[in-house]
């Protein structure tokens, strides 16, 4: 006589048959095409970018801050390297080695932008450890995020948009009959551990804001305002300074890094770009008045991985939309009279004085 299996041993396999079909989709998932390959050029961009400005921000002190007569002396540079740092800089005090290694970073970096790829990528990588490890002082946050993201794009399709050939090499990478690669898995395991980094930063950033008093009474802005270490606006000081305003941005700041990776799992495109361009909107006021202009921008490179390509194409077709419509409302030719619908009002552009620019404080 056949003894039935119990129970429980039935739940057992049906649970293992479902984890194990569910693996197989993911793993068909990762190699059949290169996901993100729009917002993995964005990154590229920026962090590009984000190295020239960093060299020429402060261009003729480099010998202050990087030679090998700096007043952060080789020794004590050596002693502040971590574990598995290094710095190409520390290998010779020949003032020509340095030279050669600094402007090298700005062409590597120009390059780096302009073409990607991986080999550019390992050079980018390389170049940018070594003058960030040369004098730590220097550093403002987002560096740290971008020595361990510049690593995971050196396995990426990071050229498939913004590059010479862009259009013949995705043309290639979504082609319908291309067979499934390990170089497919690699550029997707690569990408998806990106958004897993910056999910978990943003996450973490949220989450020890709760604990913090200043940030409980709403205040934790209004004190972020008055720091002296930063290049602080006035006009944000001023803002910052009403209780209403400063508890709204104070509180805001907690929901969305605290929703952001949720907001990556959801299902509803709307909360996943409305997130993301949240943050994004939020580095670029870090930038642009608290002079963090290179933290901006590398935190912005890590969130435009975030979004998918059809996000992207999403964003993009709205665009079109609404320039087609302020075409429509608002003609070209100087002094043709604009026509507008029965009942209708004449939509007015706000006023919008100039202001000093971002990187003046440069």
């Amino acid at each position: 006589m056949t003894r039935r299996p119990s129970r429980a041993t039935r739940a057992y396999k049906v649970t293992g048959a479902f984890f194990l079909a569910r693996l197989d989709v993911f793993a068909l998932r990762l190699a059949r095409r290169e996901r993100r390959l729009i917002g993995l050029a964005l990154m590229r961009l920026v962090i590009g970018f984000a190295t020239i400005l960093y060299c020429l921000a402060d261009y003729s002190n480099r010998q202050f801050l990087w030679g090998p007569h700096a007043y952060n002396s080789p020794s004590t540079a050596s002693a502040q390297i971590p574990g598995g740092g290094f710095s190409l800089y520390l290998l010779s005090d020949s003032q020509a080695w340095f030279e050669v290694l600094f402007h090298a970073t700005i062409l590597a970096s120009a390059a780096f932008m302009v073409f990607g790829g991986r080999m550019l990528t390992v050079v980018q990588a390389v170049l940018m450890w070594s003058l960030h490890y040369r004098n730590q002082d220097l550093l403002e946050g987002g560096d740290n995020l971008a020595q361990i993201l510049v690593i995971f794009l050196a396995f990426t399709v990071s050229n498939a948009y913004f590059a010479p050939g862009a259009k013949k090499r995705r043309e290639e990478l979504l082609a319908p009959d291309r067979t499934p690669a390990v170089s497919t898995v690699l550029h997707n395991l690569a990408t998806y551990l990106i958004v897993f980094q910056t999910a978990v930063l943003y996450f973490a950033a949220g989450y020890w804001k709760i604990f913090g008093k200043v940030w409980q009474d709403g205040v934790a802005m209004y004190y972020v305002s008055r720091e002296t270490e930063f290049h602080m606006s006035a006009r944000f000081a001023h803002a910052m300074g009403n209780a209403y305003l400063g508890t709204a941005v104070s509180y805001a700041t907690i929901a969305i890094e605290l929703a952001f990776p949720f907001a990556l799992l959801s299902s509803r495109a709307w909360l996943r770009k409305a997130n993301t361009l949240a943050l994004e909107a939020m580095h670029l006021g870090i930038a642009a008045f608290m002079g963090l202009v290179c933290f901006g921008l590398l935190m912005i490179g890590a969130d435009c991985v975030c979004l998918r390509d059809e996000d992207y194409r999403s964003l993009w077709r709205s665009l079109q939309t609404g320039r087609a419509r302020m075409a429509a409302n608002w003609p070209g030719e100087a002094g043709r009279r604009r026509e507008f619908p029965i009942g209708g009002f004449a939509p007015r552009m706000p006023g919008t004085p100039l202001r000093k620019g971002v990187h003046d404080h440069v």
